[in-house]
């Protein structure tokens, strides 16, 4: 299995068994520093590999914690 290392962040990317690494020419993602890569394989050794151009858009993982519970609506009479 071939394994590429980021290079911003160091974290190995590890390529898909579904990927055949002896003929590839596409993206990969590292889940760590969310970059993607636009990679080049032959014959299981890495040809080309550079940040793509176009990044996805990273929503940052916020979670909102009330800790106020919200009133109950009023029933009108």
């Amino acid at each position: 299995m071939v394994e590429i290392e980021c290079l911003v962040c160091g974290e190995p990317i590890k390529i898909p068994s579904c990927i055949v690494s002896e003929d590839y020419d596409g993206q990969l993602f590292c889940h760590k520093c969310n970059l993607l890569w636009n990679i080049k394989l032959k014959s299981s050794k890495v040809i080309k590999y550079k940040l793509a151009e176009k990044q996805p858009e990273v929503k940052p993982n916020i979670k909102i914690i009330s800790g106020i519970p919200r009133p109950k609506e009023r029933k009108e009479k």
